[in-house]
């Protein structure tokens, strides 16, 4: 019973190491995070990083060799967080019920930025400050979701249901009506000066989305 118990300090021992490793990993990506949406990349330093998260600046490279590290583990924590706007997509695309689909598309992208606003303006300050992270997000997400969107598009088409539109262009078009009041509100401080009522913007702006893509042939 004795030497079950010594083999079992060293395995506890290694679990909480681990625990330990993935929290700090953890802390250190949050402190980035909130940092970086404050004050830009070019106004953080590492050591900013390292007294926010709690830990000796030497960690943070030891977990990120590199910035560009950083920011990837940013994105992949951002994406696998939660579903995003793919999950709308995936679960109603074949009801073909486009009202439907575009509204869940539109609901989910404002409440995932409602709840998470300081990323949207990392990615700008990203943007802004010519960093990587706004390209990786672009290449990594925001290029498979207008895919998503384009293909359900195309399918449309080939129904007879949508015009003859470019297909791309077409999913940019209604993404760019949600990203652009997704800026207002969380850039430019409309969200501290206006109520705004999310279920009747998104009707209004899938309404004419819809007015302009549809064929007229139902």
């Amino acid at each position: 019973m004795s030497t079950d118990k010594a083999l079992e300090k060293p395995e506890a021992a290694a679990k909480e190491t681990a625990k330990e490793k993935v929290n700090t990993h953890d802390r250190i990506i949050e402190a980035a995070i909130k940092l970086f949406s404050e004050k830009g990349f070019n106004g953080t330093t590492t050591k900013e990083i390292a007294e926010t998260a709690e830990v000796n600046e030497a960690l943070i490279f030891r977990h990120f060799s590199t910035k560009r590290d950083l920011y990837g583990a940013i994105i992949e924590k951002k994406i696998s967080e939660e579903p995003g706007v793919e999950l709308s997509l995936e679960t109603h695309r074949d009801s073909k019920d486009d009202r439907l689909v575009f509204t869940a598309i539109a609901s989910r992208m404002f409440e995932k930025c409602g709840r998470d606003p300081s990323f949207m303006r990392l990615l700008h300050f990203s943007a802004l400050e010519g960093h990587d992270l706004s390209d990786m997000f672009f290449d990594t997400y925001v290029e498979y979701i207008n895919m998503l969107i384009s293909d359900y598009i195309d399918t449309r088409i080939k129904d007879g249901e949508f015009k003859k539109l470019n297909p791309l262009y077409s999913s940019k078009a209604f993404i760019g009506m949600v990203v652009n009041q997704i800026i207002v509100q969380e850039l430019f401080g409309e969200k501290k000066k206006n109520k705004t009522d999310y279920k009747e913007l998104t009707e209004t702006f899938v309404e004419i989305f819809l007015e302009g893509i549809k064929s007229g042939k139902s």
